[in-house]
């Protein structure tokens, strides 16, 4: 069932087995940023930075409201891989099937709680005036995509837990591909304005939901599947899954709530400000994905070794990630530096929001090399399921953050914002890597 690039779950990869593990997932992690950077580009030929602002204030929403049931991702990866270290193929499948099952009950909520959600999201986050209407279409729109974009985070958990990684990769850019065929079409060719954007993303996630649900029913058969379900509604198995799942949602609302704060605090200075935080936003939403590679790699090969009860195996394989991963982010530090002169004309025709953006172009810079060990340890402790570490981090990286954004950004306008955020990514760097040794002497 499992597709692996070590030979035992107690032995740790190679440098060159994670490299090639890692690379898929980097560009299967791009593909949701990259829908999100298409529709900015797409969106900008119109020439109306409100409209852009608007598909900020929209994905910050649906960023809220997704990443509340994110425990459908993560910690779906860790259960798959432990189950693989252990052997043990009843439970791999019945690890992917609750998640799905729970994905699909919770996009229905949403479609029956669309309005009530839509009108309290534009309320907190007050969008200037000119922006309002355009959110709303977007918001309205993309809704629709709930039980897919949900499902689609349980299917590629399970996938990359099993080690599938090019599978994911491919199911992704052919996701991001469709998207940014359908965007140009709706929004440029059709003349849907904003909602054409949105109705694209629907369209795509629904399409891949299905060639995805194919591809894992190659994997394992259906029959095996219903064997499974028939044991998928034993209530402590619920009990536990969710019980680790509320902690993932902690912090994954804690995390979210810290970006939507960032837009609310942009959208009070002014759609330009608002508009230019949006587009650098989007940059740093591929560059995060772009990070992730090596933390990915990480979660499923430690996950394998701590179900193997492999102590030696967790501590190399955290090694090697963490070597892979500095280096990474230095690569990617530099190639921001060196980009912003091409990325923003493609953005955006707005002269006067180009400059403002590259105001701000060296906070981005400077997030790689920060953010790398947030990013590396959050695949670690997922990995091990030790989600309780994960929200007692962000809590008290939250704690911090909130001052500092007020305070920095009423001093410092929007460089404040930006350097809030760095500040947010070091607090969680520093406690989980004080966390590391208890993790690693819990094994074996």
């Amino acid at each position: 069932m499992s597709q692996t690039a070590t030979t035992r779950p107690d032995q740790p990869p190679s440098f060159g087995a994670l490299i090639h593990f890692a690379i898929p997932v980097m560009f299967a992690a791009m593909a949701t940023p990259l829908m999100g950077l298409v529709d900015t580009a797409v969106l900008g030929r119109l020439g109306d930075p409100a409209v852009i602002a608007a598909a900020g204030i929209g994905a910050t929403i649906f960023t809220v409201i997704y990443w509340c049931f994110s425990f459908l991702r993560f910690t779906t990866t860790g259960l798959v891989a432990q189950a693989v270290g252990r052997q043990d193929d009843t439970e791999v499948a019945l690890a992917g099937l609750r998640p799905m099952l729970a994905a699909v009950a919770g996009g229905l909520g949403l479609w029956l709680l669309q309005w009530p959600i839509g009108h309290a999201a534009l309320y907190l986050l007050a969008p200037p005036a000119e922006v309002t209407p355009y959110a709303k279409q977007y918001f309205d729109a993309r809704i629709w995509s709930a039980p897919f974009t949900l499902l689609g985070y349980a299917q590629f958990a399970w996938l990359m837990g099993l080690g599938r990684s090019r599978t994911v990769m491919l199911l992704q850019l052919a996701m991001n591909t469709l998207n940014a065929a359908l965007s140009i079409l709706f929004v440029l060719g059709f003349g849907w304005g904003i909602a054409g954007a949105a109705w694209a993303t629907v369209t795509s996630e629904a399409l891949i939901g299905i060639a995805t649900s194919l591809v894992i029913l190659r994997i394992v058969p259906w029959p095996r599947w219903r064997a499974a379900l028939a044991k998928s509604f034993v209530a402590s198995a619920w009990k536990r899954l969710f019980s680790a799942n509320l902690d993932i949602m902690v912090r994954t609302l804690l995390l979210t709530g810290a970006f939507a704060l960032m837009t609310q605090r942009g959208a009070q200075m002014g759609t330009l400000e608002l508009a230019a935080n949006q587009i650098l936003l989007q940059a740093f939403m591929v560059c995060a994905n772009l990070l992730d590679g090596f933390a990915t790699a990480a979660e499923v090969y430690g996950a394998r070794a701590i179900g193997a009860k492999a102590r030696a195996a967790l501590t190399m394989t955290v090694r090697r990630c963490a070597w892979l991963s500095l280096i990474w982010s230095l690569i990617l530090a530099a190639g921001l530096a060196l980009s912003a002169h091409w990325f923003l004309p493609l953005m955006t025709t707005d002269t006067r929001l180009q400059h403002e953006a590259l105001r701000f172009w060296p906070w981005l810079v400077s997030l790689p090399v920060v953010c790398i060990w947030a990013f590396f340890w959050d695949g670690v402790f997922m990995g091990a399921v030790q989600t309780h570490t994960l929200r007692n981090a962000m809590i008290a990286s939250f704690v911090v953050y909130v001052p500092a954004l007020f305070g920095l950004s009423g001093w410092l306008g929007n460089h404040g914002i930006w350097a809030a955020l760095l500040i947010l990514m070091a607090m969680r760097s520093l406690m989980l890597t004080l966390a590391w040794p208890k993790l690693r002497a819990s094994v074996g």
